[in-house]
């Protein structure tokens, strides 16, 4: 190829390149094939650009170019995640663990005998500041214990074991917010009262004159619906031993129980004792919003296997988050400024 000097390159309808030498046939053939391959290279090149060009669209970020283009889509894909996890740490603060101890005495028992006493734990979000007083919402049966409780005893005789029925008769219960079922410290627990419930629903609000953190890294849409498949959020104390987030998906959105003769969300999700009241979120985009609270599980045939979590959607007990006095029987806990927020 020495001493050859390359005359003219054009193009015929874009497909078909010519090159023209001072040199022989050869020569023409190999500056020909180099084009090509350039041409072949530069084909590539546009193809990437377009592909990174369509996903910066699906996610709309802008269109600057191949390299920026690509590093700006990763970009807001982070951002986003970023920003539900600084969300999602809002609303740890907002959720509580919940204490509620009963005491039980059997019936018959003479005065002075020693009561029973039973300890659960669950968890309640903190949703609203009004009136002095900040407002949770949780499971009826984290806050409520039974009235009666029947037990059964066996117990040995000449014609060999009795059964015996042992019925209790609750006569005390006090609930509060505790740091988790590990605290023994009750000097900073933060006693609640119960203003409202839902026994079917299992939905209950509490009030605390003390004022708590609420919140606002989500919308409180009361009208809202989960979708088929969406990513979902929960934030409580499993088995009491520390707050939890743990990530699912809506598995059912909606489902109506004919046992129970409610709409329910079944999620697939990990949860336990402990997540009784935790609320719920569905993520949309980079926004979180609060879509119910968690109170049932979903077992294989009677095993602690857990199949779905069940949680009651929050427009189905909207009208009890607006209750702001009392339930009826319940004694008030002195109120502290008329600030609200």
């Amino acid at each position: 190829m020495k001493g050859t000097v390359v005359t003219e390159i054009t193009s015929e309808k874009k497909t078909k390149w010519v090159v023209r030498t001072e040199g022989g046939p050869n020569l023409a053939k190999t500056v020909e094939f180099l084009v090509l391959a350039k041409v072949k290279d530069m084909v590539k090149k546009s193809l990437s650009i377009l592909a990174a060009a369509f996903l910066a669209a699906a996610v709309g970020a802008p269109q600057v170019g191949c390299v920026s283009t690509y590093a700006r889509t990763v970009n807001a894909i982070e951002a986003r995640d970023a920003r539900v996890r600084d969300d999602l740490g809002s609303i740890v603060d907002s959720v509580h663990c919940v204490r509620t101890v009963a005491e039980y005495r059997l019936d018959g028992a003479p005065e002075g005998a020693p009561t029973e006493t039973r300890t659960g734990h669950g968890t309640a979000l903190a949703y609203a500041y009004r009136g002095g007083y900040t407002y949770l919402v949780t499971n009826v049966h984290v806050v409520d214990d039974p009235e009666r409780i029947t037990e059964v005893e066996l117990v040995p005789g000449p014609g060999g074991l009795a059964i015996v029925l042992n019925t209790y008769t609750k006569v005390s219960e006090r609930t509060t917010l505790v740091a988790d079922a590990g605290d023994t410290d009750d000097s900073d627990d933060i006693l609640v009262e119960e203003v409202a419930k839902d026994a079917e629903l299992d939905i209950a609000v509490v009030r605390t004159p003390q004022r708590l953190t609420i919140s606002d890294s989500y919308v409180a849409d009361r009208s809202i619906t989960p979708c088929l498949g969406e990513e979902v959020y929960v934030v409580g104390y499993p088995r009491g031993r520390f707050s939890a987030v743990t990530r699912g998906v809506i598995s059912h959105p909606d489902y109506f129980d004919p046992e129970d003769n409610e709409h329910l969300d079944v999620i697939d999700i990990t949860s336990t004792f402990g997540n009784s009241g935790s609320p719920y979120f569905v993520r949309r985009g980079d926004q979180l919003y609060w879509a119910g609270v968690m109170g049932q599980i979903m077992t294989y045939r009677g095993t602690p296997v857990t199949l779905f979590t069940l949680g009651t959607p929050i427009r189905a007990f909207a009208g009890l988050l607006d209750r702001t006095e009392p339930a009826v029987g319940t004694p008030a806990v002195e109120g502290a400024d008329a600030e609200e927020d």
